[in-house]
């Protein structure tokens, strides 16, 4: 193939198109390799999905809100860009379900695969006494190793009964990858449990005498998550584009590719690396691929919206909820508001004098309604579902609105099998990869790690 020669004659050349942290950190190892390195991104800043804002004095997310310090690998990348000694923790503390009997909280030890142990649940009140004894059966269920992927919803409903999925899978997985839990593939966003399932082992059992891993350490920086985004390319070489978005990549004769900006302007590269999400990736990659590109437009996206709002402090001090982090709402309550951070609570470096501040999140796949509201009734909608979820009586006094369009990624039933015959595709032309949220995964860890692996997948090449 042309590319060994050419590699061993001079630096090989590589784009990195999407400045994410799976594109950002892509390109830190590849210069780290002596590869020459252009990082396009069609947005005037780099982050992608990682959106610090200043409100109320304060540097917020807007996107990403954490990252989680027991992934692997994070701490030794946090230490690698020397920013270990600024890191923020956040605030022990526990979340509510806002039930149809009020607000509960998240029993210990359920996390977005049911429940670990059943004796937090029994004395949470999330449930109800039929409920508890469906779920308490599980051991006893006659388990079927499943042939192909499902949905977790589906899996968890088998082993605990719907009531565990309604009340606490849908909350805590199907907010966080704001989509169906029915839908949502078990193999891609729930792997442990996929494993538990083609084992054929009883989940209480089979977690039985299990350590709960290690604590969830969630942190950030007082300047926010960009503080990450922006240390990924120090002591690198890599030329960076911003403003210049990419409409097409293309094979050339000689073995190399060709990459058009939208501008008109080419450039000629030894490889490519696609860090942008599915539905962008297929426009640029068809004249690669004709078919890569079909199945990457299978892949559906949720758009949703964050609010941060501030309230006056002494108006909210006698309120009982925000003693907890944050509120869950389950998807069948029919609410705007699907998940609330208390802000003020859950990170002391944003405690203020004056606000208390809170991160209001919504929308869901499937679900067109906030796209039909302007910021105003939104924010509106959002501090309604607020007031009946924690009798908050004052309105607030300072609002943003960041919107997400088509952000978030569906990893629905068969997506594994999708991604892999993709990268099976691009593998007859070697020299593409792609890296991301789309393909890998949700979280910032889980982006780090397909942007390495994308890394080392062009490494491969040379």
């Amino acid at each position: 193939m042309v590319h060994h020669s050419r590699a061993s004659q001079e630096r090989p050349m590589v784009a990195v198109i999407g400045g994410g942290v799976s594109g950002l950190i892509c390109a830190r190892r590849l210069s780290q390799k002596g590869i020459h390195v252009t990082l396009f991104e069609a947005e005037p800043i780099l982050g992608g999905e990682i959106r610090t804002t200043i409100f109320a004095g304060h540097h917020i997310d807007m996107g990403a809100e954490a990252v989680h310090l027991s992934a692997p690998g994070m701490k030794e990348l946090i230490a690698e860009l020397g920013l270990s000694d600024e890191l923020m923790s956040s605030n022990p503390g526990m979340s509510w379900i806002w039930t149809r009997r009020g607000l509960r909280r998240l029993p210990a030890g359920v996390g977005p695969s049911g429940p670990r142990h059943l004796r937090p649940v029994l004395g949470s009140g999330v449930m109800s006494m039929r409920g508890l004894v469906r779920a308490a059966l599980e051991p006893l269920i006659p388990r079927r190793i499943p042939q192909e992927d499902m949905g977790v919803g589906e899996y968890v409903s088998q082993r605990f009964g719907r009531q565990v999925v309604e009340r606490f899978v849908d909350p805590v997985l199907g907010s966080l990858h704001a989509g169906n839990v029915y839908k949502l593939s078990l193999r891609a966003i729930a792997p442990e449990l996929s494993t538990i399932a083609d084992s054929g082992a009883s989940v209480m059992m089979s977690r039985r005498g299990q350590k709960s891993g290690p604590p969830l350490s969630f942190a950030t920086w007082v300047g926010g998550l960009s503080t990450l985004a922006n240390r990924l390319l120090t002591g690198t070489d890599v030329e960076v584009r911003t403003s210049t978005p990419v409409d097409a990549v293309r094979s050339l004769p000689n073995g190399r590719f060709q990459i058009q900006e939208s501008s008109g302007k080419t450039m000629e590269v030894d490889g490519v690396v696609l860090a942008v999400p599915a539905r962008i990736a297929a426009q640029i990659i068809r004249p690669v691929s004709q078919k890569a590109a079909n199945i990457l437009e299978q892949i559906r996206y949720a758009s949703v919206a964050t609010a941060l709002v501030a309230y006056p402090l002494d108006a909210v001090g006698g309120v009982k909820a925000l003693s907890g982090t944050g509120l869950l709402v389950p998807s069948t309550r029919g609410r705007l508001l699907k998940a609330a951070t208390f802000l003020t609570t859950k990170w002391s470096h944003l405690a203020d004098p004056n606000y208390f501040l809170m991160r209001l999140s919504s929308g869901r796949a499937d679900e067109g309604e906030i796209e039909k509201l302007e910021d105003s009734a939104l924010v509106a909608g959002l501090h309604s579902d607020l007031v009946a979820a924690t009798g908050i009586s004052s309105e607030p006094v300072q609002y943003f609105v960041q919107r997400w369009p088509h952000a978030i990624p569906q990893l629905e039933i068969g997506h594994l099998n999708l991604v892999a015959q993709v990268r099976q595709e691009l593998e007859l032309q070697p020299g593409v990869m792609i890296a991301g949220s789309s393909y890998d995964g949700l979280g910032i860890a889980t982006c780090l790690r397909s942007g390495e692996r994308a890394a080392s997948a062009c490494l491969a090449l040379f």
